[in-house]
């Protein structure tokens, strides 16, 4: 009987000391299919010094099909009550992508931390108050930045920091976030020697919501963005700011969002996105004037761009029709405007819910960057998937 009841008592620990702890996760894929053409290529030129025949390219690139997986992820989280209106928190997130291509444990935000009347505070790889706003601008489910709001979230869609953050409780409908990253969670390496320039990064944010209305401020401040010995540009500092507001409530969405950026990333890394992989720092020395034909020799200069997205979607039933709009403005480096630099996107698409937790999905997106003639990047993709959440 002893033996039983030890053994029911041993048996009954593992369940009560993981009783605060939740499994969730989301596995999302589908296939996506794209295109993309270069202007530079379809006049018969060369990219990078490259012919179009070694691209893989002539007028256009080779429609690809692809399995892609959409960002799927497992995580567990849990909290202790300690007592006094304080709590232990934490989480381990990681990417679990369907096709086998992620590895490692917490590679998405991951954290521990406090929780009480004050507020939260918390330390680990964390969303930065930026990347934070980006599910208001940007619900799509894709792997192809012609597909989601890809080229106006570029910079945030994968910034988590290995940072402290503090996030306020919510007064009058009023909330805010300040959040550090030192410079040696930045610049690891570097970390016992300091011969890098300092490269801690701040970010700020302020929020407000009522009765479905929402206002979100969120900017990044980071200093030497620019770093000398990676860029061979002038080390500088660099900052992203952006401003959402919109409604979210009686089953619709309406999302506007403004977006300034000054040193935060190089020209040549501006230039990639828009080239949607197609063209890249790999098949080509100097990225920048082949895509939007302006002076050589930019790609590591910093650059300053201007951006403004939309997003509408209502739900009727299980359908939920979407679309967003995206603008980028002609970028400048050095404080002068440079031609074919601005962009626009469109996407359409809709889900529909099986249920609660599985949902299909259908879009179709158009990206196009630079001018008419030798310098223009178009690509048109669309995707057919399935969401499932637990």
């Amino acid at each position: 009987m002893k033996k039983s009841l030890i053994a029911l008592t041993l048996a009954a620990l593992p369940v009560a000391a993981v009783a605060d702890v939740t499994l969730y996760g989301q596995i999302k894929a589908g296939v996506e299919v794209s295109n993309t053409k270069v202007g530079s290529a379809k006049n018969g030129g060369t990219v990078g010094g490259n012919t179009a025949a070694k691209l893989g390219r002539d007028a256009s690139s080779k429609t690809a099909t692809e399995i892609a997986d959409f960002g799927s992820r497992i995580g567990f989280k849990g909290h202790e009550h300690l007592g006094n209106n304080l709590n232990a928190i934490w989480q381990l997130e990681q990417n679990a992508s369907i096709a086998g291509t992620d590895s490692g444990w917490g590679t998405r935000e991951s954290f521990i931390g406090l929780e009480g009347g004050f507020g939260k505070i918390r330390a680990g790889k964390l969303n930065t108050t930026v990347k934070d706003t980006d599910d208001a601008i940007d619900p799509w489910d894709a792997s192809n930045a012609a597909l989601r709001q890809g080229v106006f979230t570029r910079d945030t869609v994968s910034e988590r920091k290995v940072s402290v953050r503090y996030d306020s409780p919510v007064f009058s409908g009023f909330s805010a976030s300040a959040q550090f990253a030192p410079r040696d969670n930045e610049n690891p390496a570097d970390k016992y020697t300091h011969e890098v320039a300092t490269g801690e990064s701040y970010y700020a944010g302020l929020n407000y919501e009522n009765a479905g209305f929402f206002g979100q401020y969120a900017g990044g401040y980071r200093k030497h963005t620019l770093n000398a010995a990676k860029t061979g540009a002038a080390a500088k500092d660099g900052q992203l700011h952006r401003l959402t507001a919109g409604y979210d409530a009686n089953n619709v969405l309406v999302t506007v969002s403004g977006q300034y950026g000054k040193n935060w990333e190089t020209y040549g890394q501006y230039a990639e996105a828009l080239a949607n992989g197609v063209v890249t720092a790999d098949n080509t020395t100097d990225i920048g004037n082949t895509v939007f034909g302006t002076a050589q020799g930019l790609d590591g200069r910093g650059v300053e761009t201007v951006e403004v997205a939309a997003t509408a979607s209502y739900r009727y039933g299980n359908v939920t029709p979407r679309v967003s709009y995206a603008h980028g403005f002609k970028a400048k480096v050095a404080g002068d405007k440079l031609k074919g630099t601005q962009y626009d996107q469109v996407v359409l698409g809709a889900d529909y819910d099986f249920s609660k937790r599985t949902s299909a999905l259908v879009s179709a997106g158009w990206l196009r960057a630079g001018e008419n003639g030798p310098h223009r990047v178009e690509t048109v993709a669309g995707l057919v998937g399935l969401r499932h959440k637990f």
